[in-house]
């Protein structure tokens, strides 16, 4: 019998702790409290919540404990005590432990490594949770400081700031903590810990009229402010779905609560980050991953404690704490990075919907090419729809136009139509965006003699080839190589590029336009801090330039200069294999096409492929996106795929294919069994069968795929074969996890 509940100190002391640890083990440990210290005294019981340090196995590690008990099925002789109480009271408020264990029951995730999730890496570890940042509060003197203007000048910008301010507040009016010693010196100001601040709006920055749409969709949400609803926002790219945010959040602001942001990607955030300040006064925090472990503590802990009103970040900011919550935002909502596609394989979109229910409050999902998911859930009316199909400012949309490859020379993967686009526009003083989502120089390096392509040793797909610097590197399993003259196979020194990425087209177009700066956009170049800011910049200065890069360009940036907008390869999308495949390809070109054309000037999106006739591309150029999803929507529904079924997958990897094969195949055949009978009826199963990837890393990957036209029972049938799953010795010599609502079918 559990004695307590989340944050109670229990009055009697109980005998036993039940735990969870971050070990990938479905279980929960009993330990005894370490009742007696040095000193031979009672020490209080760590609280549901709280960390604590354990013996286990041959090292020690973290835990969280999850219960209390007054007795044990285990022999109490085999029990341990833990070593120490890392925390004196939970780090997580009620709402989010509860959050955090609905995820890992509904994601079917051991809970140990659900509920660790949720803390910041350095909690994890068993970090003090005590606040780094340092906050300073002014006295209430009037000195006088004439002989000394530095000092003046840092007091006179000091009263600008918040009655308790941080080092942030500082970094907002240019001080450092070495301008203000002085003053401290003078016992001006002193050191002191934060309080959760009052909420309320303070803009400063221009509020944009909104157009009669905008205004509608503002009206409709903000009236609803006080309880939960889904809001599906729709908006095309350019009509200015961010400002009907901004007013939102004022909204908000207003009513003493506070507002979470979400964006599938850290690109995202500095653009929106600026957007932010330059409109409101009041504290912003960002948690994402390009910060330093120690920078995203000190963000968590800060808006834990109220020092943030508006709280930006990506998929895992969702787990923050923040007091009064008011509103909830998922930018892009329809991204695939919001699904985490290793270990705890949550989707940040499906736990902010849950979050924003449990605290009954908005949410706002906004995209200009909503999943098919949020379109379903609006015609059947659980989501509310608002639509924005007109481009802000009176801009007009985008035109299309489709290039047939097989009507014109290609070199480097740039047609001949192509080309005269596009010195037409950079001649006229625009700018020229292409995507192509193939990084590297060239996919592949072919021997021309006997026709091998260089192969990952470790995985089923060739080597790309990178020239700056020069390699050949596998992009799944990170192994690179010095680039081969001979063929491996055959010895012939006919080894040549098969194919190319954005490094081979940068390399291309420098070639056709030397007058013309071209800048490449991917994670190649934009590894180091601030590098991407830097070329963004740069862009933004309107001088005419072409842009190359993956799909990173096509989410959510502003460049008001681009006229022209290329899908460079638009068939490597059309035959992937994946049921969402034409869905993405559609989101992809829709996404890419809105870059071009803004304010003043018209814009034209064209599309390079080989398969100019295929349905997706003529719906989607000729009709536009909503069409495409109605006609999409009904091919799933024939086939009961999501949104009309639901799904899980089972993934095994193994260095032997047969073992992991064995695992599976045993699996498939305990569903046969007459106890799972009931909840395997209307199940439909696909395996076990390779992956898309057989192997990567030197692992083998088998898959076995379960479909079902309810949820419920597709639950229920995963969790009993997990439980079977434990009970296989195999099982536990193998890598084996389970994907609910999996997006990735490779």
């Amino acid at each position: 019998m559990l004695l307590s509940s989340y944050c109670d100190h229990p009055k009697a002391l109980p005998k036993f702790l039940q735990i969870v640890i971050a070990s990938g083990l479905r279980q929960v440990f009993t330990y005894l409290p370490a009742s007696v210290n040095s000193a031979n005294q009672q020490q209080p019981l760590p609280a549901i919540g709280c960390r604590v340090l354990v013996p286990f196995g041959r090292s020690q590690r973290v835990a969280l404990i999850v219960g209390h008990s007054d007795h044990s099925d285990i022999d109490t002789t085999k029990l341990k005590p833990i070593l120490e109480a890392v925390d004196t009271t939970p780090l997580l408020p009620q709402s989010l432990w509860q959050l955090g264990t609905w995820a890992s029951n509904y994601y079917q995730h051991p809970q140990g490594d659900a509920l660790m999730h949720l803390l910041p890496v350095r909690l994890r570890q068993g970090h003090n949770n005590q606040l780094i940042s340092r906050f300073w509060q002014l006295s209430d003197a009037n000195p006088d400081l004439s002989r000394a203007p530095k000092q003046q000048h840092a007091w006179q910008q000091l009263l600008t700031l918040p009655a308790v301010f941080g080092e942030r507040h500082l970094a907002s009016v240019k001080l450092a903590q070495k301008d203000i010693k002085p003053l401290l010196d003078k016992q001006l100001l002193a050191l002191t810990q934060p309080q959760q601040q009052v909420v309320s709006a303070d803009v400063h920055g221009e509020k944009f009229s909104l157009n009669a749409e905008q205004a509608t969709t503002y009206q409709s949400i903000s009236e609803q402010l006080d309880h939960f609803a889904c809001h599906l926002l729709q908006g095309i790219t350019g009509s200015g779905k961010t400002e009907v945010y901004l007013q939102l959040i004022e909204a908000c602001l207003e009513q003493g609560k506070r507002a979470l942001i979400l964006v599938p990607e850290i690109g995202l955030t500095h653009q929106l980050l600026e957007r932010l300040q330059q409109r409101f006064n009041n504290p912003l925090l960002a948690l994402h991953s390009g910060l330093t472990d120690q920078q995203r503590l000190d963000a968590w802990q800060q808006a834990s404690l109220g020092q943030g009103d508006i709280i930006l970040g990506t998929r895992s900011a969702i787990f923050t704490p923040i007091p009064d919550l008011g509103l909830i935002i998922v930018d892009e909502e329809h991204d695939q990075a919001f699904k985490q596609q290793e270990g705890f394989r949550y989707h940040g979109r499906d736990v902010a919907i849950k979050r924003a229910h449990d605290a009954n409050i908005p949410i706002i999902l906004g995209s200009a090419t909503p999943s098919l998911e949020s379109l379903a859930n609006a015609k059947r009316q659980r989501y509310q729809l608002h639509t924005l199909k007109q481009r802000a400012g009176g801009a007009s949309q985008q035109s299309y136009e489709v290039i047939d490859l097989r009507e014109y020379p290609v070199q480097a993967g740039i047609s001949a139509r192509l080309r005269e686009v596009m010195l037409q526009e950079l001649q006229a003083g625009n700018q020229v965006l292409l995507m192509l989502n193939r990084r590297g120089f060239s996919p592949s390096l072919q021997c021309q003699a006997c026709g091998l392509t260089v192969p990952c040793p470790a995985c089923d797909t060739s080597m790309t080839l990178h020239k700056h610097p020069a390699r050949l590197h596998c992009h799944h399993c990170d192994n690179r190589q010095s680039i081969p003259t001979r063929c491996p196979s055959c010895q012939a020194q006919q080894m040549r590029p098969l194919g190319s990425g954005t490094e081979r087209i940068e390399e291309h177009l420098q070639a056709l336009f030397v007058d013309f700066p071209v800048h490449r956009i991917d994670r190649d170049t934009t590894r180091n801090k601030g590098s991407l800011e830097s070329m963004l910049d740069q862009v933004h200065t309107g001088q005419p330039c072409i842009l190359i890069g993956t799909q990173m360009l096509a989410k959510g940036h502003h460049f008001p200069h681009v006229t022209a907008a290329v899908i460079v390869d638009a068939d490597s999308s059309l035959f992937c294999g994946d049921f969402r495949g034409p869905e993405r390809l559609a989101q992809l070109i829709t996404q890419t096409a809105g870059r071009a054309g803004r304010a003043s000037l018209p814009g034209t999106a064209y599309i390079q492929t080989y398969q100019a006739d295929h349905p997706v591309i003529t719906t989607l150029t000729q009709q536009g996106y909503d069409t495409f999803a109605d006609m999409e929507l009904q091919q799933r529904q024939i086939g009961l795929l999501p949104p009309f079924g639901h799904m899980a997958m089972f993934l095994v990897q193994s260095k032997h294919e047969q073992a992991a094969y064995g695992l599976l195949s045993w699996l498939q055949h305990q569903m046969s069994n007459p106890i799972l009978a009931s909840v395997s009826k209307d199940l439909q199963h696909f395996g076990p069968m390779p992956a898309a990837m057989a192997r990567r890393a030197n692992q083998f990957r088998v898959q076995l795929q379960l479909q079902h036209p309810t949820r419920a029972h597709l639950q229920n049938l995963c969790r009993h074969l997990c439980l079977l799953l434990e009970q296989h010795p195999d099982a536990k010599k193998l890598r084996w996890s389970l994907d609910i609502d999996p997006q990735d079918m490779g």
